[in-house]
């Protein structure tokens, strides 16, 4: 199972395809939400909108 990079926190598979999607699927360091927030600067709203956003738009890596 995959861990956030900053806080060792276990990562849902939501978590993980949005770490691909917004960083490049070759990403070898994966980030919990909040933390993604952060290298992004933006918020965990926000990112959680793109999840059910890229989930409508059929994006594979969100199965």
């Amino acid at each position: 199972m995959e861990e956030c990079y900053y806080c060792k926190k276990a990562l849902s598979k939501d978590d993980k395809a949005l770490c691909k999607k917004l960083l490049g699927k070759k990403i070898k360091q994966f980030f919990c939400r909040e933390h993604l927030a952060e290298v992004l600067d933006t918020d965990v709203e926000t990112l959680t909108a793109k999840v059910e956003q890229f989930k409508e738009e059929g994006c594979t890596l969100f199965l």
